[in-house]
């Protein structure tokens, strides 16, 4: 009988919960700090606080449960061995990668004279090996639960919540938001990387905070994205400014949490491309690039890839003339 991913994240132990709020209450107001200066976006502009105003206020809620599109997922009855191989997959990766190339050393010995002093090993026996352990890995791909949670579409560990009810919202609206932490599913996920959940709870919450504060920070002119645009701009555009201030901050602070960082790189590997998007902002944009391009879609409410690629290779023109000759990033099929 099928094992459900529900019923799983309904076994890890509660102390993952006491956990997740420690490290949420420990490293939130670090994280947000670094954000700032990264981004230069502002949840609370000087005029607001001049005038009283509360600015934009985005709870961080540690919740149990997990997000509906998880609700589906389940794996096949002999899990247990699935997870033993997850834990053998770098010497099956090796075992299929060497066994190649011990074939071709047997039929090089074979070729010398007393071959049967070094050749104690029939090329059968080699095949057999090799076919084993391709087999395994093949199970392994297609029931490994890691990479099943790590290519949904969304964010599963943790969501952004926003209030896009507003049609006539503008750009200086403030609208009502929150961030949700699945503790569980967290705690999860952490024993499959085989990383600690104060790791995993640190890129889960960085990234969620980095939609806020693309969303709902305020630039100099105390502008912010209206929340219906942001709603219907394509996840690659919301996902790939995510994990672009994602990855600067976890940079910034590679030396306080370094496990953090490895945490993040490990599980982009797996995430679906849209997670993606911002590798070539970072390899060959500048920060202030990015920054302006999203200032600009922001602005002008341009929610495609197509369009912020566009204005990030007008920002890195305009601001950096010597390397107006990059190519311009290359549109992906997420949206």
């Amino acid at each position: 009988m099928p094992i459900r991913l529900t019923d799983l994240i309904a076994r890890v132990p509660p102390e993952v919960e006491k956990r997740v709020r420690h490290v949420r209450d420990q490293t939130r107001s670090v994280l947000q700090d670094a954000l700032r200066g990264e981004c230069r976006l502002l949840l609370r502009t000087p005029a607001e606080t001049e005038s009283n105003q509360p600015g934009a206020q985005v709870p961080v809620e540690v919740a149990p449960g997990h997000p509906a599109i998880l609700k589906n997922i389940s794996f096949p009855d002999d899990f247990e061995r699935i997870l033993l191989l997850g834990r053998y997959r770098p010497f099956l990766e090796q075992t299929v990668a060497g066994v190649n190339g011990l074939i071709h050393l047997r039929q090089e010995f074979l070729t010398r004279p007393d071959p049967d002093k070094w050749v104690t090993a029939t090329e059968a026996d080699l095949r057999s090996t090799h076919a084993w352990a391709t087999t395994l890995l093949k199970l392994l791909n297609q029931h490994d639960p890691l990479k099943i949670i790590l290519a949904v579409e969304e964010d599963c560990l943790g969501v952004y919540q926003y209030d896009a009810t507003d049609i006539l919202a503008e750009e200086t609206t403030v609208n009502k938001a929150a961030i949700r932490l699945y503790w569980g599913v967290i705690g999860l996920v952490s024993q499959w990387m085989g990383c600690s959940v104060d790791d995993l709870t640190i890129v889960v919450l960085l990234h969620e905070l980095a939609h806020a504060y693309t969303q709902l920070g305020a630039d100099i002119q105390g502008w912010r994205w209206p929340a219906p645009a942001f709603a219907t701009s394509e996840t690659a555009v919301k996902e790939g400014l995510a994990q672009y201030y994602t990855d600067r901050v976890l940079r910034r602070l590679a030396r306080r949490y370094p496990g953090a960082l490895k945490t993040y790189e490990d599980m982009l590997q797996g995430q679906p491309p849209a997670y993606h998007t911002h590798l070539l902002w970072v390899k060959d944009y500048s920060p202030e690039a990015v920054r302006l391009a999203m200032l600009e879609v922001r602005r002008w409410k341009e929610g495609k890839l197509a369009d912020f690629n566009r204005r990030l290779a007008e920002a890195q023109k305009e601001l950096h003339p010597s390397s107006a000759a990059l190519p311009k990033p290359q549109q992906t099929n997420s949206a």
